[in-house]
């Protein structure tokens, strides 16, 4: 187990170095990143000064290996747009996207119960209720449920503000109520139907037949053999989904004003921050990373005949 965790760790840092260099190479040999910062009438002095203020007439190789040096060490320079050290404006917004992912994670999870009392009656009024409304909850646009929800709840209700962001504090959670709505019912439809599925595959086996022969109450046969049993599934498809929280929720924080790393990211992108794009990009990497290992880990948890060799 130990030397399994110390190879994936080795190749997730392989994986990282990676991401970075075809990040490094898709800014400096696909475009200018000179001309990405000045408009098209720039005079050719102010792009010579532009290039010797950000060290790119120097040669590729040693920009190459100046890179990684600095990444190393957490530099990754300061923000074009807004003159601070990129990394901190990283930090600083990743508490919020975390917060904001944790809590629709969470909520999101009520699909695993859905999913579990869907399979204990296939095609019966529950299954197919659940099967009927997670489908149709899986075809809604983020972006359209999170514009009627500002327009119904917001402004023609006037229930809660339309964006913005008032803390992480008490007085906060106004604001974090409709983002978490746009982004938990995907989620919640996901794990119920993952749920479902892998509930009824592990019902129809053997060892449930010989449970309910040995006098099993029915609740412990599904609730604790079956479910452990296709908790595998569940844990990948949970892991996926904070993974793809902690990217940065960018539909929803651009349209709420939530200031994640989503938000920031979109504003980099558009401003052609490119020190702010690179340290977002590493941040989020690195998260991705770690989830995927916490759920490799997990695994060894739920079933212990796992074996990492």
């Amino acid at each position: 187990m130990r030397r399994y965790m110390v190879r994936r760790l080795g190749h997730s840092v392989f994986i990282v170095l990676g991401l970075m260099g075809l990040l490094f190479f898709g800014i400096n040999i696909l475009g200018d990143p000179v001309e990405l910062l000045l408009d098209d009438d720039a005079s050719q002095e102010a792009i010579d000064a532009i290039r010797h203020k950000l060290e790119l007439d120097r040669p590729l190789i040693v920009r190459f290996v100046d890179f990684y040096w600095d990444m190393s060490r957490g530099d990754f320079g300061k923000s074009i747009a807004l003159r601070v050290d990129a990394k901190d404006m990283i930090l600083d917004r990743l508490p919020n996207t975390a917060l904001l992912a944790i809590v629709a994670w969470v909520v999101g999870m009520l699909g695993i119960p859905m999913g579990m009392l869907a399979a204990r009656r296939p095609r019966g009024v529950v299954d197919r209720i659940v099967n009927v409304t997670s489908f149709a909850t899986i075809s809604i646009p983020q972006f359209w449920l999170a514009l009627m929800l500002i327009m119904v709840i917001s402004v023609h209700w006037g229930m809660l503000p339309t964006s913005g962001f008032n803390g992480l504090g008490p007085e906060g959670w106004r604001y974090m109520i409709l983002p978490v709505i746009s982004l938990c019912p995907v989620v919640m439809a996901r794990n119920a139907q993952i749920t479902r599925a892998t509930m009824i595959e592990e019902i129809g086996k053997q060892y449930v037949v010989t449970a309910r022969a040995k006098g099993l109450a029915e609740n412990v046969v599904l609730y604790v053999h079956v479910l452990k049993n296709a908790s595998i599934s569940i844990v990948t498809m949970m892991g996926d989904e904070l993974a793809g929280f902690m990217n940065g929720s960018t539909v929803v924080e651009v349209i709420y004003g939530w200031p994640g790393l989503g938000l920031l990211l979109v504003q980099a992108i558009g401003g052609r921050d490119l020190p702010m794009v690179t340290a977002a990009v590493f941040v989020i990497s690195l998260m991705v990373i770690t989830i995927n290992l916490a759920v490799d880990l997990i695994y060894t948890w739920l079933d212990p005949r796992i074996s990492y060799k």
